[in-house]
């Protein structure tokens, strides 16, 4: 059996933004599920806050959704709540970015509609937004053409600025967020998989691990798609969607787009390594050649993975003609969290409270508020308003 005790870090000499000083050393031993972008900030804010952190991913840090996630921090929604919740996190974002340097791109994002229809939704969800604080405005031709003189964007009914948005390379910020929960005292594990959740009645003991056995006071899932397999060890069923995902990644180019792009058809970015990443549809095709994505997890063939990379490049290639250089090099092909109401999961399992679900889509712009909160939760045990909309209690029925 592994058992680990560490002198633990003050939180008041933690770097992380948001680290809460609780007035003493925490005592929790607290492990973690999942080397994706929710657990690595779950990481960072415990391990700034003084808690004994081991963190345990199957693969590597961010092999998961996480590195094939578009990660468009954003706040669009039509819930009042949930937005709130995802401005928050925005500013949480800004102060990590200060602090870890996360080298997010602010550009904000621009989307435009084709039909009359889809112009007056978009209009009124901008002015909805704005209402809320959510910096968002109509903007026209001559408008759009001096944010992004690089983008032709062809006849649109309407097209809506929002100002606040950014984007991440996922990969790179996922491991940032590691190293510095790594350099304040949290024990990273991979390749490594949690096979079984140890009880004595409730309570929960620890994990058993590929790496070995581990003595834990709490854990905190947050391992994407796998999360429902664990989670039902601590009696809690979660349901989530089938939801994949493919996004275009091209060879390296000259930073020409700071800003992401979103039409009904297309939307894309280029990232901060000057890769330009994107999608044609938010979800895998129903094609033939998908059947077998479309039933469950499983690998494209090569080819078809070129064929996808090379159709949706021809497609930005016409909005971007600047970019005459531009190459396919990959195409990522992710399996989304995606929980079965659309919205966060976070939250003691009912059954078992030393468990803590943490699971959900929009988890890159959510991850420094969920880690801010989680770690709050964890080591206050006092539950946090915000989250009371999210538990995983409103499965059971």
């Amino acid at each position: 059996m592994v058992m680990r005790r560490r002198t633990f870090i003050k939180a008041a000499g933690g770097v992380a933004a948001g680290a809460l000083a609780f007035g003493q050393e925490p005592s929790l031993s607290i492990g973690i599920v999942g080397g994706g972008i929710i657990g690595a900030s779950v990481a960072l804010h415990l391990s700034a806050a003084g808690a004994d952190v081991t963190l345990f991913e199957k693969e590597a840090p961010a092999a998961g959704a996480t590195g094939k996630s578009f990660a468009w921090i954003n706040a669009h929604t039509n819930d009042p709540h949930y937005r709130a919740l995802r401005m928050k996190s925005i500013a949480a974002y800004r102060e990590l970015d200060r602090a870890l340097g996360l080298d997010v791109m602010w550009g904000g994002a621009i989307t435009w509609v084709t039909s009359l229809a889809e112009a007056e939704q978009l209009k009124a969800s901008s002015r909805e937004f704005s209402r809320d604080g959510y910096d968002s405005r109509v903007i026209s031709v001559t408008e759009m053409a001096s944010l992004v003189p690089n983008v032709r964007l062809g006849a649109h009914e309407a097209a809506i600025f929002n100002a606040m948005d950014g984007h991440i390379d996922p990969v790179s910020v996922t491991k940032k967020m590691l190293a510095k929960a790594t350099e304040q005292g949290a024990l990273l594990v991979h390749p490594c998989d949690v096979t079984e959740l140890r009880f004595v009645g409730n309570r929960l003991l620890g994990v058993d691990t590929t790496s070995g056995e581990y003595a834990l006071d709490r854990l905190v899932i947050a391992g994407g798609t796998d999360t429902p397999s664990l989670a039902s060890q601590a009696g809690f069923a979660l349901p989530l969607k089938h939801a994949p995902g493919i996004l275009l990644h091209t060879t390296p180019q000259a930073a020409v787009l700071s800003r992401v792009m979103e039409s009904p058809g297309t939307y894309f970015k280029q990232n901060p390594d000057g890769r330009i990443v994107g999608s044609d549809a938010p979800y895998a095709p129903d094609l033939p050649v998908h059947v077998e994505i479309l039933r469950a997890a499983t690998e494209m063939p090569a080819e078809i993975r070129a064929m996808h990379g090379e159709r949706i490049l021809g497609k930005v290639s016409e909005m971007m003609p600047g970019v005459v250089d531009a190459r396919y090099d990959f195409l990522t092909l992710g399996y989304r969290p995606l929980p079965e109401d659309g919205l966060p999961v976070a939250g003691p399992a009912p059954d078992r409270p030393d468990v803590y679900v943490a699971v959900m889509h929009s988890g890159v712009t959510l991850a420094p508020i969920m880690g801010r909160y989680i770690t709050q939760e964890l080591l206050t045990g006092v539950p946090v308003d915000e989250l009371a909309p999210y538990r995983p209690g409103r499965f059971r029925g």
